[in-house]
């Protein structure tokens, strides 16, 4: 006899980025694969089920080599295996198609029946084992259960690969965050030093040009880290309640010289459209980066379509998507290409920072990163679906507000930044404190520098003029910026605080205190901005 021979296969990769999760097998419809050589094999299983409670198609195989394809597939629900093949063993089947990731349930059948073989059969992974004689009291029962047993370790399995790729998620964005606050304090230093020598006059046009170049390459290392700090979730966002049909209908004009002629752009807006609360710029931001990966994705051509709408969202619709968002009405977000779409294992990456299908030098990889970064940190959900020659689909969901939209203020930037005040600038970084303080002194500030914010209480202690505004880092060793302004303000109430920081969970500890409206200056400035918001500060009204 003919024993049955396979090639080992490479399992596939399988997705743990934003891929719908397998659905719950609906039970009243049950495809069947039997591998059996018995002629009346089809027909005994027929009658055994000819009472259940479920429609179903069977198919047969009648060797184990040919089994084996059908179940390559993946078309069946469940597969009834005969132990007694003529190219091999039920069992053996079971072992090769488990190796080769073959997760649906096998019921092994067998004529005669033994301890040792039902141990053999649950030891290789089959489901259930049954004895032909007793197919007709037993196999409902057995593919009942063990299709219900199969759906309960699926839908744990995913739950646990959705958990895994959010901790990896996580885990990347604590980096960047990290990578990125760090880079942000040597860019500070960098953008305040090549802008105080621009500020000179004594310096000659070759050298000016170098350090205009210096500039320039500091703020592309600026835009770097904010797209590190959207990923991570630690950008500053200004969320208002805005439309987004406004957004991209701004848009519209701008995107044919962004992406080329050779695609065609077609916007199928909803009417009546929610409202949602989120930064209308960093919005605008992500339907520019989901065009142009559109773009890159049809390099001969193709069609674009963004489509918005309402949607109610039920735990079944979040499920399908893969999201865990609450139940609840959502604006929806769609960019949709013909391009050349993904595979499961891009797929699997997609939103990962650095990660990349481009040649060398053509693209960051940081352009769905920030999308998700963006959409995760305004409390939305993003999904995809693509596949080889299918192009590729991303939907966006946000949350409905029931808030109204409020004109925004313009902020007025003073007309002088000089002055003659007194100020106190606390930083632990030594080259940001020493640009800041040079910047500040030289339009004609009093500057007294601490490293920490011990030293600054210790100088408010001992100094013999009082500060006229508290200008600090929210985050030091030791005690932080907020708890050192209210230390300080307990002996001068009238004392103006600024904060600095690097990135927005530092704004979090700023907004947990009771003077959560203090302005705070964002990393990387330029002298002049750390200039015009110390004079804001200074200038503004008490409890502005």
């Amino acid at each position: 006899m003919e024993r049955l021979v396979l090639q080992k296969l490479e399992k596939p990769e399988s997705s743990t980025s934003v891929a719908r999760p397998i659905r719950p097998h609906d039970l009243r419809h049950v495809s069947i694969l039997l591998i059996d050589d018995d002629p009346q094999a089809q027909a005994l299983i027929e009658m055994a089920l000819i009472d259940a409670h479920f429609e179903r198609r069977i198919e047969v195989a009648t060797t184990a080599a040919a089994g084996l394809e059908r179940i390559k597939t993946g078309e069946h629900d469940i597969y009834l295996v005969d132990q007694r093949l003529p190219d091999g063993t039920g069992i053996d089947l079971i072992r090769l198609a488990k190796d080769l990731g073959t997760d649906k349930p096998f019921i092994l059948m067998t004529g005669y029946g033994s301890g040792a073989l039902d141990e053999a059969a649950l030891r290789e992974g089959a489901a259930d084992y049954v004895e032909k004689h007793l197919v007709g009291a037993h196999l409902e029962r057995s593919i009942r259960y063990a299709l219900r047993d199969w759906q309960a370790s699926r839908a744990l399995h995913d739950r646990e690969e959705q958990l895994r790729q959010s901790q990896k998620m996580e885990a990347i964005g604590r980096l960047a965050g990290g990578v990125a606050h760090d880079f942000n304090n040597l860019l500070t230093a960098i953008i305040g030093y090549t802008d105080m020598i621009g500020e000179r006059t004594d310096v000659d046009a070759a050298t000016a040009r170098e350090v205009r170049e210096i500039r320039h390459a500091a703020d592309r290392g600026a835009a770097l880290t904010r797209q590190l700090l959207a990923f991570s979730r630690k950008q500053f966002l200004n969320p208002t309640v805005i439309n987004i049909n406004e957004s991209v209908a701004g848009l519209l004009h701008m995107l044919p010289r962004l992406i080329g002629d050779h695609i065609q752009t077609d916007a199928r807006l909803g009417t009546g459209l929610g409202f949602v609360k989120a930064d209308a710029s960093q919005i605008e931001q992500v339907i520019v980066n989901l065009v142009l990966n559109a773009r890159d994705a049809m390099p001969t051509g193709g069609h674009v379509t963004i489509e918005t709408a309402n949607l109610s969202m039920t735990d079944d619709h979040l499920e399908a998507e893969g999201l865990t968002l609450e139940p609840g009405p959502y604006v929806t977000l769609a960019i949709t290409d013909t391009g050349i779409g993904m595979d499961e294992a891009t797929r699997a990456h997609a939103f990962e920072p650095f990660f990349t299908t481009k040649g060398k030098g053509k693209g960051t990889g940081l352009g769905l990163a920030t999308v998700y970064g963006i959409i995760d940190q305004s409390g939305g959900g993003i999904a995809m679906r693509s596949a080889p020659g299918r192009g590729t689909s991303i939907r966006i969901y946000l949350p409905v507000t029931t808030a109204s939209p409020v004109p925004e203020r313009p902020q007025i930037a003073p007309l002088a930044t000089e002055g003659t005040e007194t100020l106190l600038l606390v930083e632990d970084n030594d080259a940001i404190r020493e640009i800041s303080a040079r910047a500040l002194r030289r339009r004609g500030y009093t500057v007294y520098e601490a490293r920490n914010a011990e030293e600054a209480i210790d100088w408010a202690l001992k100094a013999t003029r009082r500060a006229d505004i508290l200008i600090t880092d929210v985050v030091m060793p030791g005690l932080s910026g907020p708890n050192l302004a209210a230390r300080l303000m307990q002996q001068n109430p009238k004392l103006r605080v600024l904060y600095m920081s690097g990135y927005s969970e530092d704004a979090t500890e700023v907004h947990g205190t009771f003077w959560g409206g203090v302005p705070l200056l964002q990393k990387p400035f330029t002298p002049s901005q750390l200039a015009e918001r110390v004079r804001m500060a200074l200038d503004a009204n008490p409890g502005q």
